[in-house]
């Protein structure tokens, strides 16, 4: 939902996402663009929107049935990235990535390394997430 004091670009392309970041580390600024590619890669009909405020991408909100509150958040801060899913609660996490104790769990990304480590299984949980309520 934009507003004026937070207006947002739909569907933002690569390019005005790095100028909303351009304040933020440049390995940040990587692992959000690799992160927001995994995202678009695993639900490529995902609807999403970018703060122009603060960077901070929302995807699929009012597109799975949360309620407007949407499938997941991507958000770059001083020293990582988190993606947060909002029913990270009601998903299987083998691999233990998801942490948080409400309802609305998060990955905090530090570097590309750790990223490469955890794409497979970031993968299946927004595979998940796509799938809660859609019935």
């Amino acid at each position: 939902m934009a507003s004026e004091k937070h207006p947002h670009i739909e569907r933002a392309s690569e390019e005005q996402l790095a100028k909303l970041l351009q304040a933020k580390d440049p390995v940040l600024q990587q692992i959000y663009l690799e992160a927001h590619r995994l995202v678009l890669e695993t639900v490529p009909d995902v609807t999403y929107a970018t703060d122009c405020k603060d960077g901070e991408t929302g995807y699929g909100i009012r597109q799975y049935g949360y309620d407007g509150w949407g499938m997941a958040v991507l958000s770059a801060y001083t020293r990582w990235v988190s993606l947060t899913l909002m029913h990270g609660r009601d998903l299987e996490d083998p691999a233990g990535l998801l942490e948080g104790t409400k309802r609305m769990r998060h990955i905090k990304l530090r570097s590309l390394e750790q990223f490469a480590q955890v794409k497979s299984d970031l993968q299946r949980l927004l595979e998940l997430a796509s799938k809660l309520h859609t019935s």
